[in-house]
């Protein structure tokens, strides 16, 4: 018997209902005392303690630098809670990782997949800001609160995050 199943048979629910659930009552908690909480808003915080070094008096005078306020937030330890956390699991697991598959065989090297993924997370990040709302926090506090809001974006991220990789994986297929 597995450890998983040892843990499902124990507790009567899969490991992963058991740490939705966890996650489900920290999550709330967190709104009850910090409020509503997602990454996005750790990046011009980021950018506002920089400016605030080199630039003060310009920072004092930006607005939008002004309203987001310090870097010292639970936004931020949540964040970097998430960077070590995926840190140590990645250390924690002793099986070995599968093999990261190209879309387009000899065309691409490792690097360069690296360098697309973190632009494409900085785009991501800048359209969130752009837009005056974090993607992860309309999913994390949303769906927490019960909103409709939450439940239709997270459904349409999952949809859509879904629909994409069955259509790379069958280009990828055709192309053999």
């Amino acid at each position: 018997m597995t450890t998983s199943a040892a843990t499902a048979t124990k507790s009567g629910l899969p490991p992963w209902a058991t740490l939705g659930i966890i996650f489900g009552f920290v999550g709330a908690a967190s709104i009850l005392l910090w409020g509503p909480i997602g990454v996005s808003g750790t990046y011009p915080r980021f950018i506002g303690e920089i400016l605030r070094a080199v630039t003060p008096t310009y920072a004092a005078e930006n607005p939008y630098l002004v309203k987001m306020g310090s870097l010292l937030r639970a936004e931020t330890f949540l964040l970097l809670g998430l960077v070590i956390g995926g840190f140590l699991g990645a250390r924690r697991d002793t099986a070995k990782a599968p093999k990261v598959e190209h879309p387009h065989p000899g065309t691409e090297t490792t690097a360069t997949r690296y360098t697309e993924a973190f632009l494409a997370g900085f785009l991501i990040v800048f359209g969130a800001r752009l837009a005056g709302g974090c993607t992860s926090g309309l999913i994390i506090s949303g769906m927490t609160q019960l909103s409709m809001a939450g439940f239709v974006f997270a459904a349409g991220v999952f949809a859509t995050g879904i629909g994409t990789a069955k259509l790379m994986q069958a280009v990828r297929l055709g192309g053999r």
